[in-house]
């Protein structure tokens, strides 16, 4: 004998049909639909769904809200990053605790010993295992942002990429590489920025406002390029700046002695 301490109910819903009856999750239900993830949280599985509120996403800045609304590779990556592809209950986790999300990014669960709060990538879970035919939803008060989903003046500030950030802005790239879908920056770190040569060099663009884009669009190209992609091999892609390529060489070993 187990003793609980409520009345077991059946539960006959999916967590699309929980998504949609509910009025708090329809801008949720609509990304989940864009995405095609709506019909898979229909049909038989094993889903954890940190589900955020309309009240959540309107928190958003209103050019990441038209960004979410409008770029169908930005709705894809956030909702992806609230769904776990197995089912996880808020009871196992007692402290600290890290799983995965659909996209194999990870995820940070704590629970805080002074109130018993639940986070999850220190966003709050407001309630908490809701259970479906086909796993769980915990509501949670913000969306989750992966930097996928993210203006690239945000993700440049949230990597301590400043330099490299304040210098988009002087040379007015900042809001047109924001409003880009896909676009792949190569980013000097703040330490080869630092180098007396490049702070020579960037001195005497500073002068030179064209001068100055032109070096940046070079750090530039598209679509979206990574690391895996590129194989074990030499590639070439023309880079932001007309007439300009860039050369990329990728190693699986190191070639040197």
């Amino acid at each position: 004998v187990h003793v609980v301490d409520r009345v077991l109910q059946p539960v006959t819903q999916s967590l699309a049909q929980l998504i949609a009856q509910d009025e708090q999750f329809t801008t949720l239900e609509s990304m989940l639909s864009k995405a095609g993830l709506l019909k898979q949280l229909a049909e038989p599985g094993h889903w954890t769904l940190f589900a955020f509120t309309d009240s959540a996403f309107q928190k958003l800045d209103a050019n990441i809200r038209k960004r979410l609304t409008d770029a169908d590779t930005c709705i894809t990556n956030v909702v992806r990053h609230h769904l776990v592809p197995h089912t996880l209950c808020s009871a196992p986790i007692v402290t600290h605790a890290t799983t995965l999300n659909l996209d194999g990014e990870p995820l940070s669960l704590e629970r805080r010993p002074e109130d018993g709060k639940l986070f999850v990538n220190k966003v709050q879970i407001v309630a908490k295992d809701i259970m479906a035919t086909n796993g769980i939803i915990h509501v949670v008060d913000d969306v989750l942002m992966p930097d996928s989903g993210q203006p690239l003046s945000h993700v440049l500030g949230a990597h301590n990429l400043t330099t490299f950030r304040s210098l988009l802005e002087e040379a007015g790239l900042s809001e047109a590489l924001d409003s880009t879908s896909n676009v792949t920056l190569f980013v000097p770190s703040e330490e080869a920025l630092s180098q007396p040569e490049a702070v020579a060099e960037l001195d005497k663009r500073r002068g030179d406002p064209a001068a100055l884009r032109d070096l940046l669009l070079f750090h530039s190209t598209g679509p979206a390029v990574k690391g895996c992609d590129l194989g074990s091999s030499r590639h070439e892609l023309k880079s932001g700046l007309a007439d300009h390529s860039l050369r990329l060489g990728y190693y699986s070993s190191w070639p040197f002695l």
